[in-house]
């Protein structure tokens, strides 16, 4: 598990750490409908710590694969948040390790309280997720989770249980759902709208903020990705 490429949007002073890896093998994946081929180059400490002291950012993300698989993460988010002195976050994690303190805020995805749903569709075990995201909580972390929704699978009865988990932590903590992208060799299909809006609303009674996304299909959301400007970013190493 290492960052392969360093990417910058000028518009938000971003930089994003890509790194290549994941501890988990979920079945329902997005990232298997992209190219999975293996990264050609690695970065060291030094070149990383070049590249982030030259770029005019307030922010670093790390992003994944599985970010918190990085054995160096301790010492990038560090040098970060207390020599260049910007704010650190984890844009997207399973939750499974714990986030160094240095981190400011962390995104989690809870797929199910299902320790046996866990087991069967990632390989792993839900139990360091759901510890790991109160700790993270309670260590000062901004934290916010997110869900994959899927009809007949990761339904309306577990957007509830997840969205009450949340709730007796923090009811104030963000909470995402996302409609599933068909991936090759699944049998779920996508939500509807409606679904989707449902399930925001079920979410809502327990929580304060609740937003849902979904797409038809992976190339709607690639041209999301390439509209938005928030993903505006060039690679500069």
């Amino acid at each position: 598990m290492a960052i392969y490429k360093i990417t910058y949007c000028e518009e938000f002073k971003r930089a994003n750490l890509h790194n290549y890896g994941c501890n988990f093998n979920c079945t329902w994946c997005s990232y298997k409908l992209g190219n999975q081929t293996v990264p050609n180059k690695f970065l060291d400490l030094k070149k990383i710590k070049e590249v982030l002291s030259e770029l005019d950012i307030e922010r670093v993300h790390f992003v994944g694969g599985e970010s918190s698989t990085y054995p160096l993460l301790y010492e990038v988010a560090d040098f970060a948040k207390n020599n260049l002195g910007i704010y650190t976050k984890i844009g997207h994690s399973n939750g499974y390790n714990l986030p160094p303190k240095n981190i400011d805020a962390i995104s989690v995805s809870i797929k199910s309280l299902s320790e046996d749903f866990y087991i069967k569709y990632t390989g792993m075990s839900n139990k360091p997720v759901l510890q790991n995201f109160q700790k993270a909580h309670q260590m000062g972390i901004m934290v916010d989770a997110s869900s994959v929704y899927i009809p007949g699978q990761v339904d309306y009865d577990e957007i509830e249980e997840i969205a009450r988990f949340i709730a007796d932590i923090d009811p104030n903590i963000h909470y995402h759902i996302t409609g599933y992208i068909p991936v090759p060799g699944t049998s779920w299909r996508s939500p509807t709208r409606e679904e989707m809006l449902k399930a925001k609303k079920i979410a809502e009674d327990y929580l304060y903020e609740v937003q849902v996304s979904w797409f038809s299909s992976f190339d709607d959301y690639l041209k999301m990705i390439s509209e938005n400007p928030q993903y505006q970013k060039v690679t500069v190493a």
